[in-house]
């Protein structure tokens, strides 16, 4: 009796075990989705995704985090956690080339994103890691009603572009609101800049340049960056220094100045109807035309190559996509293009609805610090044109020594790769 009851108790320890280990199967996945927070973005719309995946996968917990303030950037702050041992399972990712050569982020299996236009683009070396969600273009936004008043006509070269800021100027108006406290807006000027005078006549540019066949320190590099600083130095006022992103919305939409160059998520602005004129868009033109359009196709979603759960991870990523609801709130917000093969509608603005057809047939290039892939800048690169080589630029700088730095950079951040 004795060895029976040993036994038993042995069956039940054995069993005892085993449903041990099916409620650990059924306890939750959690995972950690970091976002970029905006003021069109809030921290509200990405809980909404969360909560409508949790709805749609019970077994799955998913905690939002976001960068502290709105004074970080929030792919800086990746960088933190990912060098304090937080890294996020799911992040909202738009510098892949800084977080691939330490093997942080997992790479998609060929098929996985099929669900994409192009799950293609931005490529490392073959293999994807950014599932992109957005496409933003860059142009110049401009108050109607002032050129209207004042004679003026959308112009079709530089030299026109020029023409109407000096008209502008003679009439007092600022010609162009532009300021470099942030660190980043002015970049969109010399992004386009750069598009049609280097990008644009050679689309593998940043390619060679990773390849060290090319320099920074270039003549079509150098005439678009002087360009960028004579139209700073001349069109942008006494306070470029000192002016944030939103004074520069705030000049512009208060009517103060005539023009606006940036992204088109300016749109969810415009959206508002706040401003007492109509805007309208025009692309930066270069020497010959305006038929170059600069685009951001370089923001999207990526996973941990250290997350627990990659499949779940990877099942998120496409439900994000997938529910047509959420995808199409999220391109409102900032009047997206879409980047998925099914047509996602949403309510456009009529200057949305424009851009979209003034764009059709202009040669695309991606924009200059953004280029993604294997011609993406190396890391750290694009802080450095950022925060360092256009604004030292903007305030005055010798072009030619500013970009024989940025190839100083370059040899810097190719020997840390090594």
């Amino acid at each position: 009796m004795k060895r029976i009851i040993t036994l038993l108790m042995a069956v039940i320890l054995v069993l005892g075990m085993f449903a041990g280990g099916a409620v650990a199967e059924t306890a939750k996945s959690k995972i950690v989705f970091c976002v970029n927070i905006q003021p069109q973005l809030p921290v509200e719309y990405w809980q909404s995704i969360a909560d409508a995946y949790m709805a749609y996968n019970p077994s799955v917990e998913v905690e939002i985090i976001g960068q502290p303030s709105s004074n970080v950037d929030v792919f800086q702050y990746e960088k933190t956690l990912l060098a304090t041992g937080q890294f996020p399972d799911v992040m909202v990712m738009q510098n892949p080339a800084d977080f691939v050569p330490s093997g942080a982020l997992l790479a998609f299996d060929e098929g996985e994103l099929d669900y994409l236009l192009d799950p293609n683009i931005g490529k490392i070396d073959g293999v994807q890691y950014v599932a992109n969600y957005k496409k933003q273009v860059i142009g110049v936004f401009y108050n109607k009603d002032i050129f209207a008043a004042n004679g003026l006509e959308v112009p079709q070269t530089y030299q026109a572009f020029l023409d109407v800021c000096e008209a502008l100027k003679a009439k007092e108006i600022l010609p162009v609101s532009i300021g470099i406290k942030d660190g980043w807006p002015q970049i969109m000027l010399a992004n386009m800049l750069a598009g049609t005078d280097l990008l644009a006549n050679d689309t593998s540019w940043g390619i060679q340049r990773n390849a060290d066949t090319v320099k920074f320190n270039n003549p079509q590099l150098v005439k678009a960056m002087e360009k960028y600083q004579y139209i700073c130095q001349n069109y942008a006022g006494d306070s470029l220094p000192s002016i944030t992103y939103t004074q520069m919305l705030e000049q512009f939409f208060t009517g103060k100045a005539a023009m606006l160059p940036m992204g088109s998520w300016v749109n969810a602005e415009v959206a508002k109807a706040e401003q007492e004129f109509e805007v309208g868009w025009f692309p930066m033109p270069g020497d010959d035309n305006a038929n170059v359009l600069s685009v951001f196709v370089n923001e999207g979603l990526s996973i941990s190559a250290m997350t627990k759960y990659p499949d779940v991870c990877k099942d998120f990523v496409k439900f994000f996509f997938a529910d047509k609801a959420l995808y199409s709130d999220f391109l409102k917000g900032e009047q997206l293009f879409s980047t998925t093969k099914e047509s996602v509608p949403y309510e456009m603005i009529p200057l949305r609805k424009y851009i979209e057809e003034a764009i059709a047939g202009m040669q695309e290039v991606e924009g200059f610090e953004s280029m993604t892939g294997d011609a993406a800048f190396l890391p750290g690169l694009k802080d450095y044109y950022t925060n360092k080589l256009t604004q030292n630029i903007a305030i005055g700088n010798d072009v030619a020594t500013e970009l024989d730095n940025f190839d100083k950079e370059w040899d810097i951040a190719k020997e840390a790769l090594n």
